[in-house]
């Protein structure tokens, strides 16, 4: 089932910052691992010989893969966590192997278990995250106990508390990101909820507003199209308005359908509403507004057979005025409302023909 556009998370610019922090992330992680080695050499870890190499070339296969469009932002950052975590995983269970007599203290890389269990909680949703990170301390305490059992009595008194503080340690970071995550979500789900139309469920005014105002701010282009059902006072005098509400969700869902990737669909007022999309061309924006609005046409919407709507669509430069936007989208839906209704009209015609 497609996400809705109103409630997706991936908006085109902060897909775009997304991106770039993932980019980020590998440049890094390539260093970190070139360091890695290098501090090593002449005598490679038999671990890190292989496995920070492969590290580094799963994460630039992820960055190819993305960059080409072909896996999502979140798919790689998945991906990378899952390796990662396997990778110290597996260094936890080779560093007992290379332990000498004489330790009394676990090796240096179990430093980067408090970075993957923070981490979980930034790529899953609070429960998820709660489950991997507890995965991932229950298989660490296999490790521990399994080498601590095939150890000297000798070693294994000076290990069995620094094995304790290291899977206390997990225990109590999983623990505390996981009331953080739910006071998180808590809140996240209130902020939606005023951010959201509720008869609908599309983004509210006051939500595409604040689209807009980052917009603006981050000097992006967008095409912002305002569309209005035709006729709609008509539909609640002959049909009553409850069935006009139930007009309204049905063009919303609609409408969610055939919204781009990085969109945003919101309930701008009463029968009208605004749509917020990457910068669109002539040529792809006309066929899918006429789908859209076939669609609304062909729909039977309980006791109403079909709506049409009047389209106005504005193109903004990067740093333009969003009332700017909106006013020029407003004059173009009403030009269609002069002209017959049930069309589109272009206000910036000039610059959506530029191939």
């Amino acid at each position: 089932m497609q996400k809705p556009a109103s409630t997706t998370t991936e908006t085109f610019p902060w897909l775009l910052s997304q991106r770039r922090m993932f980019t980020g992330l590998v440049v890094l992680s390539a260093l970190a691992c070139a360091a890695a080695l290098g501090s090593q050499y002449p005598q490679f870890d038999p671990l890190d010989v292989w496995a920070l190499p492969t590290l580094v070339v799963v994460l630039l296969a992820l960055q190819l893969l993305l960059t080409n469009g072909m896996i999502s932002v979140g798919t790689a950052v998945q991906v990378t966590f899952l390796g990662t975590a396997s990778y110290v995983l597996l260094a936890l269970n080779h560093q007992f192997s290379v332990l000498t007599g004489q330790s009394q203290a676990l090796m240096e890389n179990t430093y980067w278990f408090a970075v993957v269990y923070v981490s979980a909680f930034l790529v899953y949703e609070p429960r998820q995250a709660a489950r991997a990170a507890v995965v991932i301390l229950l298989i660490a305490t296999l490790v521990c106990a399994a080498n601590l059992a095939l150890m000297t009595a000798p070693m294994r008194a000076h290990l069995i508390g620094p094995c304790a503080q290291f899977l206390l340690m997990g225990a109590v970071l999983t623990l505390m990101q996981a009331t953080l995550g739910v006071q998180r979500s808590q809140f996240q789900a209130a902020r939606a909820a005023a951010l959201t139309d509720p008869l609908t469920g599309l983004a509210n005014r006051r939500a595409a507003e604040e689209r807009l105002s980052v917009l603006t701010r981050t000097d992006d282009t967008y095409t912002l199209i305002l569309f209005d059902i035709d006729h709609f006072k008509r539909v609640n005098d002959m049909h009553g308005h409850a069935m006009g509400d139930l007009v309204l969700r049905g063009v919303a869902e609609i409408t969610r359908r055939h919204l781009p990737e990085g969109s945003l669909a919101a309930r701008w007022g009463g029968e009208e509403f605004l749509l917020i999309l990457p910068e669109q061309r002539d040529k792809h924006l006309r066929p899918m507004l006429d789908r859209l609005r076939a669609d609304l046409r062909h729909h039977r919407y309980g006791t109403v057979n079909g709506v049409t709507a009047c389209f106005g669509v504005a193109t903004a430069s990067a740093g333009e005025d969003p009332t700017d936007v909106v006013q020029r989208a407003d004059l173009a839906m009403y030009r269609v409302k002069e002209q017959g209704r049930n069309d589109v009209h272009l206000a910036d015609l000039r610059r959506t023909q530029v191939s």
